[in-house]
């Protein structure tokens, strides 16, 4: 018993400097992981323009450790599986952070960020993001509603930009199209464009009506909702049916002769603005060798101010008759007939704010054979169109009433019923205001006329 006593003893002695030498551990593989990594937000870039900047945290083994450490980052961002930026940065340690920064960012678009972390046992991880990169807002702000300006050469084509040769809208147009000038277009902040208009816009016979008329809006541009994408230097509206100015025009041609496109893109050529009021002029080639241009405008509509004096602009085209309103196509004033009757175009017309109206002709003004001279020709005012009088007026905004016996602007014998001497001296006349616009302190607005039926005149007029 007692020696069986003495070999335990010996046994457990024998296996306590086993365990004393090493740890019960010696049969414990030593396990070597790849690096851990964490990606930051994208502090910049997601914007079209902005340096791109991300940060990248990294772990590899435990401090200290024999086992491995960092050693090399790799990263490439790609769009539509295209790689635009790549790139690769020794690393070192067992925690480390890195800053990836791309000079003036990427354009608009989807990317995806990719990035492999090894160590210096050659063990790796990879992670990614994907991010967007949202067009950058030009300075010039265009959200709010917008219709197309109510002037002249509002919309107009040729065969090379900015040249309207082919055709080029008139005043008159303003007024005949004004279903069509009132059409808005909405740009949201949100990237959402709409189109309202109403219950009438103009139609053209391609749209399905006889001819070209104001009528209900003909699917698919009735108006609705899109999206919208802009920049600088270009406006891309997306969505059938989605368009500015005429809707016939896109970029592949003029309907009916192409489809209905799903987008189109016009170029920015101008952008101006003055108080609360912007503009913009858009610019397409419809196809190939046709170029439209559409001039829009933003803000509240003018106020229209007519107090003070005029004249007859002396211009070439500041005069001018046709069979429609707008229209000078049977007669347009030249520069050398505007020279002629200067003592025309000194004549002064002014309006007071108490609503009175006078006339100041001086010694001189233009004459016609049916105030009883013999031609054409400079000579002494006559009665009842020598300016003596007392006169009045009236003014909404856009119509004009010149009331007494020989008021009148421009021409005296031009007025509603007709043109003198074929009708009688009228005790008031009423003019149309279709255009009116602002250049510092200078004022102009085109007056129209129909004289009877079917006679239309057009006068220029500038403020003194």
């Amino acid at each position: 018993m007692k020696k069986f006593l003495q070999n335990g003893l010996l046994l457990l002695s024998g296996l306590a400097i086993v365990w004393a030498c090493d740890n019960g551990f010696s049969e414990v593989p030593i396990i070597d992981t790849p690096p851990t990594i964490q990606l930051g937000s994208i502090s910049s870039g997601t914007t079209e323009g902005e340096d791109f900047r991300i940060n990248v945290s990294m772990k590899d083994a435990i401090e200290g450790s024999e086992i491995s450490q960092l050693g090399l980052l790799e990263y490439s961002i790609t769009s539509a599986g295209v790689t635009v930026e790549s790139g690769s940065e020794a690393i070192s340690g067992y925690n480390q952070t890195v800053t990836i920064t791309v000079p003036g960012g990427f354009p608009a678009g989807d990317y995806n960020f990719d990035v492999t972390v090894s160590d210096t046992n050659g063990n790796a991880s990879v992670d990614n993001r994907s991010f967007t990169v949202a067009p950058a807002r030009p300075a010039f702000d265009i959200t709010g509603v917008w219709t197309m300006a109510p002037v002249a050469g509002a919309f107009a084509v040729g065969p090379a930009p900015g040249d309207g040769q082919w055709f080029t809208s008139s005043a008159g147009d303003v007024v005949v199209r004004a279903c069509f000038f009132d059409d808005t277009y909405t740009f949201n902040a949100d990237g959402t464009f709409s189109i309202d208009m109403g219950d009438q816009t103009w139609l053209e016979t391609w749209q399905g009506v006889g001819a070209e008329s104001c009528g209900t809006p003909v699917a698919p541009y009735n108006g609705g909702n899109f999206t919208y994408t802009y920049t600088s230097t270009a406006l891309t509206l997306s969505g059938e049916g989605a368009h500015v100015g005429l809707p016939k025009v896109n970029n592949a041609g003029e309907l009916p002769n192409v489809p209905v496109p799903n987008e189109i893109t016009y170029t920015i050529v101008d952008q101006s603005e003055q108080g609360e009021t912007r503009n913009m002029t858009l610019r397409i080639e419809a196809g190939s060798g046709v170029w439209w241009d559409f001039k829009l405008t933003s803000g509240p509509a003018p106020t229209v101010d007519i107090v003070g004096q005029w004249s007859v602009e002396p211009v070439a085209g500041s005069l001018g008759v046709g069979p429609t309103q707008g229209s000078t196509e049977w007669f347009a004033i030249s520069a050398e007939a505007v020279a002629d009757r200067a003592c025309f175009y000194d004549d002064v017309y002014t309006f007071n704010e108490d609503g009175t109206f006078t006339i100041d002709m001086g010694d001189q003004t233009w004459l016609e054979p049916w105030q009883g001279v013999g031609a054409e020709s400079c000579g002494t005012p006559v009665a009842p169109y020598d300016g003596n009088g007392t006169f009045n007026y009236e003014f909404d905004g856009s119509s004009l009433k010149v009331m007494g016996t020989g008021a009148h602007v421009a021409l005296p014998k031009v007025n509603n019923d007709g043109e003198l001497p074929n009708v009688s001296v009228p005790t008031e006349i009423t003019y149309s205001v279709v255009s009116y616009t602002e250049d510092g302190d200078t004022k102009r607005m085109t007056l129209n006329i129909e004289a009877g039926s079917g006679v239309w005149w057009t006068y220029q007029l500038i403020s003194k």
